[in-house]
């Protein structure tokens, strides 16, 4: 995340926070950081520029799968690549399995030895 981007997004977090707003599932998938529950990452991501979704979670909210993330050993090797920031908690980091300017998916880690896949939107 640029530093740029995430001022804003610390900003928007910090003001919502005084009403509860940023608690709430859509200001997280929204603005992409995760909330400190269990299914607490969101919907969409941004990483290098470009934003990547996931139908497996979405910070809580009613309207998609919540299912569980992959678990065990990652078949591949795996590069950190950038974090997903977490509400009042640990960041979540990101990887890849390639090592690309714009990769096409990524892994984040819900937990430890436990990810999520997330594809990229729009086009190359």
């Amino acid at each position: 995340m640029t530093g740029k981007r995430l001022a804003v997004v610390t900003l928007v977090v910090l003001l919502l926070s005084a009403g509860g707003l940023a608690f709430l599932p859509w200001t997280a998938n929204h603005f992409g950081y995760a909330l400190p529950t269990d299914h607490g990452l969101p919907y969409r991501i941004h990483h290098a520029g470009r934003d990547y979704h996931s139908e497996a979670t979405c910070a809580g909210a009613g309207w998609c799968g919540t299912s569980a993330p992959h678990c065990g050993p990652p078949e591949a090797d795996l590069t950190r690549v950038g974090e997903v920031p977490t509400l009042f908690g640990t960041a979540h980091p990101v990887f890849t399995t390639r090592p690309a300017p714009t990769p096409l998916t990524v892994l984040v880690q819900a937990t430890p030895g436990c990810y999520v896949g997330y594809a990229l939107m729009g086009g190359p």
